[in-house]
């Protein structure tokens, strides 16, 4: 399942299909972070596409605070570096197409309904299955660079996730019963990233709006959000060309856009 201490740069490239990501490698049996790593090694001139993974992260980490957990041996934890050009604002629909990538590769891969709840979770029956977390540099206005981190519970146990979650967690081995080659999901995820990436690159986010759209679970949905200390509830409408999500307010019906709140679905 791709080894006690892998998945090995060796296992990966027997499954990769990629032109560029993921064909220079760096595979760490334990560090704190992939992101860490992966940012240093694009601060001193890696290329784009170089990937980074780890058996096991002594300080994964989510958006904002949130830490990501998880045991030794189990999962995927990546992270990729990208150079897409442009400007800081290009990081959120990369972040976006990478979540939606990343679903629609789990989705085929374990035959279950995968969708993104924006803007960088992934959700299978309820539960988060994979997380996005993308960060990046810019000098004088332009994005130098940006490493975007992807954490797949793969075979993680349903008595192995940490407790008081924020969401539920699911993995591949709970949602099928099987436990996962991790060096193929890996690659399977890199692949998908790539094709979506290869697009954003040619297009534009704004074409894929309409696809990840399709697969984000707040559509449609009454969703709540503090803004200046208010909580504030709405109704999602969906997602625009520069990644923002579209939002019409409960309070007066207007429509907002929004870019780093914190959006919960109410029930």
């Amino acid at each position: 399942m791709g080894g006690a201490t892998g998945p090995l740069p060796a296992d990966v490239r027997r499954f990769l299909a990629t032109a560029r990501l993921g064909r220079r490698f760096y595979f760490y049996p334990e560090t704190d972070s992939t992101n860490d790593v992966a940012l240093a090694l694009a601060r001193a001139g890696e290329p784009e596409g170089t990937l980074v993974a780890a058996n096991f992260q002594r300080r994964g980490r989510g958006r904002r605070t949130h830490t990501w957990v998880s045991p030794p041996g189990r999962d995927v934890l990546c992270s990729l570096i990208l150079r897409p050009g442009g400007d800081a604002r290009d990081a959120l629909p990369v972040a976006l197409l990478v979540a939606m990538a990343t679903s629609i590769a789990l989705s085929k891969l374990l035959d279950v309904e995968v969708g993104v709840k924006w803007p960088n979770d992934v959700i299978a029956s309820g539960g988060k299955l994979a997380g996005v977390l993308a960060e990046s540099a810019s000098a004088g206005g332009a994005l130098s660079h940006l490493v975007v981190g992807i954490g797949v519970n793969v075979n993680t146990r349903a008595g192995e996730f940490p407790p008081g979650l924020r969401l539920p967690a699911a993995s591949c081995l709970t949602l099928t019963g099987s436990e996962w080659d991790r060096a193929f999901v890996l690659a399977d995820t890199v692949g998908t990233v790539e094709s979506y990436y290869d697009r954003f690159r040619r297009d534009g986010f704004g074409p894929l709006a309409s696809a990840y759209e399709s697969r984000l679970v707040q559509r449609g949905r009454a969703v709540g959000f503090y803004s200046g200390g208010e909580r504030v509830h709405a109704l999602a409408l969906g997602v625009g060309p520069d990644g923002a999500l579209r939002v019409r307010l409960d309070r007066d019906g207007s429509e907002v856009s929004l870019y780093s709140e914190i959006v919960e679905v109410v029930e």
